[in-house]
């Protein structure tokens, strides 16, 4: 795989509560500082679950709330209009 095709996915995995990443230093020689590989965490799977509930359950408050006001909207305008 490319270097590109793999941070696309580590991403995904990143943004579905599946994995975290952190940066790594090390030291050469001389003492210098220099960064290094990334840390992989797996995280768990509850977590990442927890998370998809949490956002579909305001997705769906949103969605409600919209029709909500799409309601009172109607009402409103049927009575300006009598």
């Amino acid at each position: 795989m490319s270097v590109n095709t793999v941070r696309k996915y580590v991403t995904e995995l990143e943004e579905r509560g599946l994995v975290s990443t952190e940066p790594t230093t090390v030291w050469n020689g001389n003492g210098r500082q220099r960064n290094s590989n990334l840390r992989y965490t797996i995280l768990p799977i509850q977590w990442a679950a927890d998370r998809w509930h949490k956002r579909k359950l305001e997705e769906l408050d949103g969605r409600l709330e919209r029709q909500r006001a799409a309601k009172r909207l109607a009402a409103q305008r049927a009575a300006d209009s009598v």
